[in-house]
Parts: structure tokens; C-alpha cells; sequence
């Protein structure tokens, strides 16, 4: 994933999301130490401040614990705080469909555009 101006969610909002996702399905694991901040800005290609932004928000959320010093850590919650303090799904997936809406509207604001021009052609 890569963080995009279009998205109405903050780019380090963006990252604590996808990270979220990487915890909840497996992917990282509770125990697992969490990349560097150095590493989380250069695999979304974003500055440090806004990686440590994300990474204070997982924690905030509950997902992680920092080290203070090894770094941080996923740790383990209980379903009800993860239902309190991370986005919940259905945030998600109206994310998602007002992502969906702007693409299809800039489709129709490209077509619009090819009409008028072919207006003021003909």
C-alpha cells in the first residue's frame, strides 16, 4: 500500500491501517517486533515524523507496545479492545467505497471533458 493524497484518511493514518491489517490477519504476530521507524518510512516512502506518527497511533490503539529500548512490540488484545480502539470494520469498508466513488467520478469528469471538446469541435 501506498499512501495517496486522495485518500480522506491522513497518510499516517494510512500506515497505521495497513500495519493493523498486517497484525490482524497474521502477518505480524503478537511478540513480533515491530519494523524500525526508519524502516517503516522507507517502505512507504514517507518522512520519519509521519512513520513515528503512525507508530503512536498503533500504539495509542492498543496494538503495540514500544520497548523503551528495543522498539516496539505487538501485543496482545482482547477482542473488545480491539473493537474500541482500532478502526472498525465498517470505517474500512466506507473507506473503501468513497475511494471507489472518486475514481468512478474522475472517470466521469474525464469523459465530460472529452464530450466538451468534442463540442466545441464540432
Amino acid at each position: 500500500m501506498t499512501p495517496t493524497a486522495d485518500d480522506a484518511r491522513r497518510v499516517n493514518e494510512q500506515i497505521a491501517e495497513t500495519l493493523r491489517e498486517e497484525i490482524d490477519t497474521g502477518k505480524v504476530r503478537v511478540g513480533d517486533k515491530l519494523p524500525s521507524v526508519r524502516a517503516i518510512a522507507e517502505r512507504f516512502e514517507v518522512a520519519p515524523g509521519t512513520a513515528t506518527k503512525a507508530v503512536q497511533l498503533l500504539t495509542k490503539w492498543g496494538l503495540v507496545a514500544p520497548d523503551s529500548t528495543r522498539g516496539y512490540f505487538v501485543s496482545a488484545r482482547s477482542p473488545e479492545d480491539q473493537e474500541v480502539s482500532a478502526p472498525s470494520a465498517e470505517f474500512t469498508a466506507i473507506m473503501r467505497q468513497i475511494e471507489s466513488m472518486r475514481e468512478h467520478l474522475g472517470r466521469l469528469d474525464g469523459r465530460l471533458q472529452q464530450l466538451e471538446e468534442q463540442g466545441r469541435e464540432g
